[in-house]
């Protein structure tokens, strides 16, 4: 069995260095790496929308917690600090 080795080209051998990407090429980057389609979003207790974010991770940001709390919370349909739930956004 033949094992392929991944070849590193750092520094100036790399065909990007020195390369910026574009703004669209950025978006269509963030698109496809995106594990919520149509976003995630806190919601109150009534299921009133609070705040809606592309991902999971920004939420984390807002709220100044870890991300696989957000994961967690938002996977298993929890309350978070008896006030929040996270949930996926409908389409």
């Amino acid at each position: 069995m033949i094992i392929k080795k991944l070849i590193s080209k750092p520094g100036i051998l790399n065909p990007m260095y020195g390369k910026i990407h574009s703004e669209k090429t950025k978006e269509l980057i963030k698109s496809k790496k995106k594990k919520y389609i149509s976003g995630v979003g806190i919601y109150t207790l009534n299921n009133n929308l609070i705040k809606s974010f592309y991902y999971a991770a920004e939420i984390a940001s807002y709220l100044k917690i870890l991300k696989v709390t957000v994961s967690k919370y938002l996977n298993n349909n929890l309350v978070y600090d008896n006030k929040y739930y996270f949930k996926i956004n409908p389409v």
